[in-house]
């Protein structure tokens, strides 16, 4: 019994040195572990957030995908939100979304200060402002992004029509304009046909990519076989079309008075 008791005191002796020797060691290396991060955590608590209210533009083309930004420091535990201005809808609550529209999410990596709501495949609706805010113990800090939504166009110079005299050249002109990215191809069709260009048969295309995309059709050697409806069309485009008419004397006359008529009909 008395060595039992020994022991026990001796334990609990060498428990109490141990504690007060940790408790020596902490308190030479300066102020307690515990004590620092509760510290650290206040100082981080009063610090106010501050966020880039420069306003931006965002320019997507129509089905892509647009990234709108919102850079904000010293967020601590508070919530970015976003909200269209259009209707005042709240759609999202840090990565917490209020809509049904799974085209929209909130992306945030940890340890960025960057909060980006994210659109797919964006719609004409979708064009407009959106404003991330950030409520403080002072107020509200706010930024707000312009989301513009581009359709890009086709059209072919000139008339929607167009005469040739046979054994000519067939001359037309493909303009692609309001494409954020210029388009890689343009594609020609002849009555919804695609047009095989061969330089050997006289069919020839030269594009000339840019802000307003150009695109010419060369046709050398036109016959009345070349007649008929002409299109062109990118991509992400609606195409454009011209009729084409190929006639040799007296035939182009009629066919000009006949498209005059049919023009002064409608």
């Amino acid at each position: 019994m008395a060595a039992a008791l020994a022991l026990a005191l001796l334990l609990a002796l060498s428990q109490a040195e141990l504690e007060a020797a940790a408790q020596a060691e902490a308190e030479a290396a300066g102020v307690p572990a515990w004590r620092e991060l509760w510290y650290s955590s206040l100082e981080a608590l009063r610090r106010e957030p501050t966020i880039n209210n420069t306003q931006e533009d965002v320019l997507v083309q129509l089905g892509a995908v647009a990234f709108l930004h919102c850079p904000v420091r010293n967020l601590g535990e508070r919530g970015v939100s976003w909200v269209r201005r259009r209707d005042w809808h709240i759609i999202s609550s840090g990565v917490f979304l209020y809509t049904n529209d799974e085209r929209f999410q909130v992306l945030h990596s940890e340890g960025s200060d960057d909060w980006i709501l994210q659109i797919k495949y964006v719609q004409k609706r979708d064009n407009g402002t959106y404003e991330c805010q950030v409520s403080t113990g002072s107020g509200t800090l706010s930024r707000l992004v312009h989301l513009h939504i581009v359709v890009p166009e086709a059209f072919i110079l000139g008339a929607d029509e167009y005469h040739v005299d046979a054994g000519s050249t067939i001359n037309l002109v493909c303009i692609i304009e309001k494409s954020p990215v210029p388009p890689q191809y343009v594609f020609w069709y002849h009555n919804a046909r695609m047009i095989n260009y061969d330089a050997a048969r006289g069919v020839s295309v030269a594009t000339a990519p840019g802000a307003r995309t150009q695109s010419a059709l060369h046709i050398r050697g036109a016959a009345p076989a070349h007649s008929g409806n002409y299109s062109c069309r990118a991509a992400n485009t609606e195409p454009a079309h011209i009729y084409v008419y190929v006639s040799e004397g007296s035939d182009k006359m009629a066919a000009t008075l006949s498209s005059a008529v049919l023009r002064a009909r409608r």
